[in-house]
């Protein structure tokens, strides 16, 4: 397992976890956004999931959106500011983890859950 550099600040991206029309998720990510903003010794991003763009024909390496899979590549762990969907979670936001596995597997994982 890597390291952890300390001269560098902690890169931990913000995703906004649903697609959905009129979702509460995103002022919700945006204040998480903005708190982990303020910390000099964290780097961020907000990553809308509704920008990513979702293959569904294809298996594999293939399904990748490589500027996503980068971003999380880099990433020491991810925000996922999701909401609770039919007892769950989003299923685009399971299947961009899903394709994108091998970038954030064994990095640290925080969720802000989002109920209406």
């Amino acid at each position: 397992m890597a390291t952890q550099d300390v001269t560098r600040p902690v890169f931990l991206p913000v995703v906004i976890g649903t697609p959905r029309q009129g979702r509460l998720t995103e002022p919700a990510a945006k204040f998480v956004f903005g708190e982990v903003s303020k910390r000099s010794d964290i780097e961020t991003e907000l990553i809308d999931i509704r920008k990513i763009p979702i293959r569904m024909d294809d298996a594999g390496e293939a399904l990748k959106d490589s500027e996503f899979s980068a971003t999380v590549s880099r990433s020491d762990g991810l925000i996922l500011v999701v909401p609770e969907y039919n007892h769950s979670f989003p299923g685009l936001l399971k299947h961009v983890l899903d394709t994108n596995l091998k970038e954030y597997i064994h990095k640290a994982v925080g969720v802000c859950g989002v109920s209406a």
